[in-house]
C-alpha cells in the first residue's frame, strides 16, 4: 500500500508545519492558554482552510478526509496548540454530516470559516468508558427535550459557542444534542488542566431545546464512529508532540557542553536519542495504520485497528517524553522550556478517551469476534 501524501496533502503539511513554526511560539502558547485559546490564530487557521480540510465543498471546505485531518493534527501537535480544533473541526462536522445534514449546512460553512466553536460535552463523573450508557437524561417535552446531567472535563467547554451532547434516551439508545452553550439552564464553570489547555464541567439543569436540537435519537454506532476518530486524530497530535520534544532534545545535545564537548557526542546519549527516533517513527506507522481503518467497513476491524494504535503510542508517547526530560535535566521541567509542556500534553493523551485497560479489553474482544465470525 502507498503511504505517501499526494502533492496536495505535502503542500497542506509544508504549509501548516511553517506557519506554526513561524507563528506559533511558546509565548504564544502560554498568552492563549491564558484566554482559553488564541482568537487571532483560530482566525488564521481558517483562512488557511485548516478548520475545513474534512468538510464539503459546498460549506467551504476542501473535501479532504482522514488523512488530510491526521495530517493537521500533527502539525498542531509540533506547535504544542491549545485551540479547540478536535471537538470543533473534527467530531461536530462528523456528527453533522453522519447524522445527515447537507453539504451546504450552515453549521459546516460556520466550522470552516472559524465562527463557530464546538465542544464535546460526552464524559461525565464516574464513567470512564466512552461507550457506557450516560447519566445524562433526555425527555421529550411539548415540542422539544429537556437535558438533565453533568458533563466533566469538556474541553473548552467554557469558551464553545455550542455543545455536542450525548444523553440516554427514554428508549435506552443514546441521542446526540447540538446545543447553544448560553441556553437556560446551562452551567458552566471552566478551569486550567494540567496541559496548559482549558476544561469545563458543564451542568444541565431542566435545560429546554427545540427539536432541531436532535440530531439522532439512537446514535450509539454514530458516537461509536465519532471517539474512535477523535482517538485517531489526537494520536497524530500526539506524534507530532514528540516530534517536537525529539527536536528540542537533539538541539540540546548539539548545544550543552560537558567535560570539553557536546554531549551529544557521548555513545550512550546517541543510543537514546536513536531510540526516541524510533519511537516517533513507531507510533506514526501506528497512527497511518488507525486512519487507513476509519475508513473501514467492518466496525471490528476498525475499532481494533484504532485500539492498538492508541495502545502502543501511548506508550512511545511516555518514553519519548520522559526520555526528552531526563536527557534535558531538571532545567527540562521549567516553564521556560517547550520539553516540559509537551511532557505533559502527552501525559493528558496518554491518559484519555478510556484509558489502557479499556482499550486492551476492547483489541482483545474485536480480535475474538473477528475470528469467531
Amino acid at each position: 500500500m502507498n503511504f505517501r501524501f499526494t502533492e496536495e496533502q505535502s503542500m497542506l503539511r509544508d504549509m501548516a508545519r511553517r506557519w506554526v513554526a513561524e507563528r506559533y511560539d511558546l509565548k504564544r502558547r502560554k498568552a492563549a492558554a491564558a484566554g482559553g485559546f488564541d482568537r487571532a490564530a483560530w482566525a488564521d487557521m481558517a483562512e488557511m482552510g485548516w478548520q475545513g480540510v474534512a468538510l464539503p465543498e459546498a460549506a467551504g471546505g476542501s473535501a479532504g478526509g482522514a488523512v488530510e485531518t491526521m495530517i493537521v493534527m500533527e502539525e498542531i501537535g509540533r506547535g504544542l496548540m491549545v485551540e479547540p480544533y478536535l471537538a470543533t473541526a473534527v467530531i461536530a462536522p462528523a456528527a453533522l454530516m453522519l447524522t445527515g445534514s447537507a453539504d451546504d449546512d450552515a453549521r459546516l460553512a460556520a466550522i470552516a470559516g472559524g465562527r463557530l466553536v464546538v465542544a464535546f460535552a460526552h464524559d461525565e463523573p464516574g464513567l470512564r468508558d466512552p461507550a457506557a450508557p450516560r447519566s445524562t437524561r433526555a425527555v421529550p417535552v411539548g415540542d422539544g427535550w429537556r437535558l438533565d446531567g453533568t458533563k466533566s472535563v469538556v474541553r473548552a467547554g467554557a469558551e464553545a459557542d455550542c455543545l455536542l451532547v450525548s444523553a440516554s434516551m427514554p428508549g435506552g439508545t443514546t441521542g446526540l444534542f447540538l446545543v447553544e452553550a448560553t441556553a437556560p439552564g446551562i452551567t458552566r464553570t471552566g478551569y486550567p488542566t494540567l496541559d496548559g489547555m482549558t476544561a469545563a464541567e458543564i451542568a444541565f439543569e431542566g435545560t429546554e431545546v427545540p427539536a432541531a436540537a436532535l440530531l439522532a435519537g439512537a446514535a450509539d454506532a454514530i458516537l461509536a464512529a465519532l471517539i474512535d476518530r477523535a482517538i485517531t486524530a489526537e494520536l497524530a497530535e500526539a506524534v507530532g508532540v514528540m516530534e517536537r520534544l525529539k527536536a528540542a532534545t537533539l538541539d540540546h545535545l548539539r548545544t550543552r557542553r560537558q567535560f570539553g564537548q557536546e554531549i551529544g557526542r557521548f555513545q550512550a546519549l546517541q543510543h537514546r536519542m536513536a531510540d526516541i527516533h524510533i519511537a516517533c517513527e513507531e507510533a506514526r506507522s501506528m497512527v497511518i495504520m488507525a486512519t487507513v481503518a476509519l475508513a473501514e467497513d467492518d466496525v471490528l476491524a476498525r475499532a481494533r485497528a484504532v485500539s492498538a494504535a492508541r495502545l502502543h503510542v501511548a506508550e512511545l508517547a511516555m518514553h519519548v517524553g520522559r526520555e526528552a526530560i531526563q536527557l534535558h535535566g531538571g532545567i527540562g521541567m521549567t516553564d521556560e522550556m517547550i520539553v516540559g509542556h509537551g511532557f505533559k500534553r502527552l501525559k493528558v493523551i496518554a491518559a484519555g478517551m478510556g484509558g489502557n485497560d479499556l482499550h486492551l479489553d476492547r483489541f482483545i474482544a474485536t480480535a475474538e469476534q473477528s475470528n469467531a465470525a
